[in-house]
């Protein structure tokens, strides 16, 4: 075929230019190439992906990988003195009760207790845990890529009648008297959430992470004269930066719809769900409360869990089924129980509720395998 002048000066072109784009294409793979070499002769075997795009597409791949993997995360629970007092000498200590407070250490300690929560309860952001008295729980996660971290929180100790110290023994306060108690907060939610899951979005799957109260003998909003209302634990909880996202409540005591619902605020309506019948202790009962808390709840997500119901047999069955379920337990940050046992200054207020075959050194023994367990346990009122 001949060609004329045009068509052989346009084919001249288009060879030109071909040849550029080929000699182009060559000079890049030579410099990725020789850039790629140079890591490897300056660092040997310690080659890291920061040159080439196959590297750094290899180093992407390793980071969400290590993203993938799940951290390792172990919790510690140390006593304080104070507590390591009581569980040292509770047995004893127990037939000879108020002689055993009342003795100056034993004071000297429940001081520092109580103006530290008086403290922390007036919002102070510098308070000072004396690991004397205050016991603590000290959580360690290793994730892959991450360096390991360390979070420690405190907790009320153990100590005297597992309530507030003065209580009993004539010294003063009122049994139902809560001002012993250190409730969780919001910056450490935040530290320990942030230390095993150190990617955000991996926390809580397809949602934000939530708050949830859980609470079996709910009573009222309110507290009636002798019992809290629920109330005092939301207000609690926003006090330290937690706003609950969801209430799952349980009351046997048939109340009136008023009584229920006529001093819930507003803005709680959306939240709350009050079941007015007893707790299901059936755990292949599908509205068993351990089984909704699986069905609910998630890893991340922090779960307060009262247990109150005033009856010792279905208590021992609904904590034996949270305990003994792995999934379940796991879901558990904050927990709450009175545990009614044969305890001598506690008979008169306890009466037939209370367990006879159980001792106040039973009731030490079991908050502290809860505490070991990671959970904050607290013994109620």
């Amino acid at each position: 075929m001949m060609l004329n002048p045009r068509q052989k000066d346009t084919l001249l072109y288009y060879k030109a230019a071909l040849s550029v784009c080929i000699v182009t294409l060559l000079l890049v793979l030579y410099s990725d190439f020789a850039a790629d070499s140079s890591i490897v002769v300056r660092k040997g075997m310690a080659q890291t992906a920061v040159a080439g795009p196959h590297r750094r597409f290899a180093g992407r791949q390793q980071q969400q990988l290590q993203q993938q993997q799940p951290c390792t995360v172990g919790t510690k629970y140390i006593s304080s003195a104070f507590e390591q007092s009581w569980l040292d000498n509770v047995t004893s200590w127990q037939e000879n009760f108020c002689e055993a407070v009342k003795a100056p250490q034993q004071q000297t300690w429940a001081k520092i207790w109580l103006d530290t929560i008086k403290e922390e309860a007036a919002g102070s952001k510098q308070v000072e845990y004396d690991p004397q008295v205050f016991s603590r729980f000290v959580t360690t996660a290793s994730c892959p890529g991450q360096p390991p971290q360390e979070v420690t929180t405190w907790i009320e100790p153990l100590a005297h009648g597992l309530r507030h110290p003065h209580a009993l023994c004539d010294l003063g306060s009122d049994l139902m008297d809560r001002g012993y108690l250190l409730l969780e907060n919001h910056e450490d939610i935040q530290a320990l959430r942030t230390a095993t899951y150190p990617v955000a979005s991996q926390a809580c799957h397809n949602r934000t992470c939530q708050a949830i109260y859980m609470d079996l003998g709910a009573t009222r909003w309110e507290a009636a004269p002798t019992s809290v209302g629920q109330g005092w634990f939301v207000r609690g909880y926003q006090a330290r930066g937690i706003d609950m996202d969801r209430l799952l409540l349980w009351e046997a005591a048939v109340l009136p719809p008023s009584a229920i619902f006529g001093e819930l605020p507003k803005e709680m309506f959306h939240k709350y769900q009050y079941f007015n019948i007893p707790a299901i202790t059936d755990y292949n009962d599908a509205s068993h409360p351990v089984r909704m808390l699986k069905a609910i709840a998630q890893p991340a997500d922090f779960v307060s869990f009262k247990l109150d119901i005033d009856n010792h047999t279905a208590e021992n069955a609904i904590l034996k089924a949270l305990r003994e379920d792995p999934a379940a337990a796991s879901l558990v940050d904050e927990f709450f129980l009175e545990y009614h046992v044969n305890f001598q200054p506690m008979k008169h207020a306890w009466g037939s509720t209370l367990d006879p075959s159980k001792t106040l050194a039973d009731a030490f023994q079991l908050f502290f395998e809860l505490r070991q367990q990671g959970w904050r346990a607290h013994s109620w009122v």
